[in-house]
């Protein structure tokens, strides 16, 4: 598999970010909480090199995609995450747009925290990103310490998460239209 060639947003990457709340919120909830995590998205580059995120925090992730903002996030470069590496956010924006991504991720959001975590499952690469609200020392601390657990609960969401990427990807492969019930709040 060939994951130099430029990475494309899937053909309905945005409204797939607010499509399945209900199963997106039954996987996420399961996780949220769990070593001060507040915030957890999972970013799934196929063998097509195109890329779809699913998303405890959609809007982010909307703003994010919806601008060019996500070019300059290293997150999402393949020298990056072929690496299977691991980075805290700050560390992967682009000089020039630090300071739009660190305002859009970090301060909009009220994500002191958060860490960027690339795997390679099968023949595709998934990005696990988590952060936290909170910013204390033993925060801090967890976020440094427990990448282990981290990666560990990354790769939970994205087992779970699978027949969704797989849906999406038949969709872009067959051309077909998004077919979802969206939901509304009661």
């Amino acid at each position: 598999m060939e994951h130099s060639r430029k990475l494309m947003l899937h053909p309905q990457h945005l409204e797939i970010l607010f499509a399945f709340k209900s199963k997106l919120s039954n996987v996420f909830r399961d996780v949220l909480g769990i070593h001060e995590i507040h915030h957890i998205a999972l970013t799934r580059i196929n063998e097509r090199n195109e890329l779809v995120s699913l998303s405890s925090t959609p809007s982010m992730e909307f703003n994010l995609f919806s601008s060019s903002l996500w070019h300059f996030d290293q997150t999402y470069d393949p020298e990056w995450f072929q690496l299977g590496a691991q980075a805290s956010w700050q560390t992967l924006y682009i000089p020039e747009r630090y300071d739009e991504l660190y305002y859009l991720k970090q301060i909009k959001h009220a994500f002191p925290i958060g860490l960027s975590m690339a795997a390679k499952i099968d023949n595709d690469y998934v990005i696990y990103s988590l952060a936290s609200r909170k910013s204390c020392p033993h925060t801090q601390e967890l976020f440094t310490s427990q990448h282990d657990d981290f990666y560990k609960i990354g790769q939970y969401c994205s087992n779970m998460l699978n027949p969704l990427f797989n849906y999406c990807d038949s969709l872009s492969a067959q051309n077909l239209p998004l077919q979802v019930h969206y939901e509304t709040s009661k």
